[in-house]
């Protein structure tokens, strides 16, 4: 017994380093049979990269002041994509017509909403960061007198979903979309949640 106790005590001072695992007498176990090699097919990235079903994109509306609600309706689809239904649902109850940075700003503090935005500083990177990010991004055009969705960048095209529009992507040269953007204070912003995981995509977008 004196024995036993000994041997635990001096193994719970030594920790495992002390303790010597024998296999030699274990029994032989047969390794599994080798697998072939799975070859996956190659398949581009899904396009757009911001790939919103017509179900849930959103209509402009004109609100109580006569104004339309593009940066509403943008951002209502941003909240569905991300998967924040509850939040598209508070801003179709709560807001309408116009608003500008500070203003949306504000009102998504009030609601502790995550988001991310960028404006009078033509920061490309952003919308390029939004869009591999695969959340997307409300972006001002036409003078920062409208807001549209940019659902995908590559190097030599985007993709916009606008809010008057909502049965097409429109697909515009990269330069000439910045251009557009940067001559309409450059206003680019996005919830920051969690979009769906990508999809294999093959052939062309409608």
């Amino acid at each position: 017994m004196k024995r036993l106790l000994f041997a635990l005590l001096l193994i719970s001072m030594i920790g495992c380093e002390g303790i010597k695992i024998d296999f030699e007498g274990a029994p032989m176990v047969p390794s599994a049979p080798k697998r072939p090699d799975v070859i996956y097919p190659e398949y581009e990235q899904e396009r757009p990269t911001v790939n919103l079903e017509e179900v849930f994109r959103q209509s402009n509306w004109i609100g109580s002041q006569d104004e339309g609600s593009c940066v509403w309706a943008s951002m209502m689809m941003l909240f569905r994509w991300q998967g924040r239904e509850d939040l598209a649902d508070l801003i179709e109850a709560n807001y309408e017509n116009g608003s500008w940075p500070s203003d949306l700003a504000a009102k998504f503090d009030a609601h502790d909403v995550r988001y991310a935005y960028t404006s009078q500083k033509n920061d490309v990177s952003f919308i390029e960061w939004a869009c591999a990010t695969r959340r997307g991004c409300g972006v001002t055009v036409q003078g920062a007198a409208h807001m549209v969705i940019v659902v995908h960048m590559d190097a030599e095209q985007v993709g916009i979903l606008d809010n008057n529009h909502i049965d097409e992507i429109k697909w515009v040269p990269r330069e000439a979309f910045l251009n557009e953007w940067k001559n309409s204070e450059s206003w680019a912003v996005t919830p920051v949640y969690t979009p769906p995981p990508p999809l294999p995509y093959e052939g062309q977008s409608k």
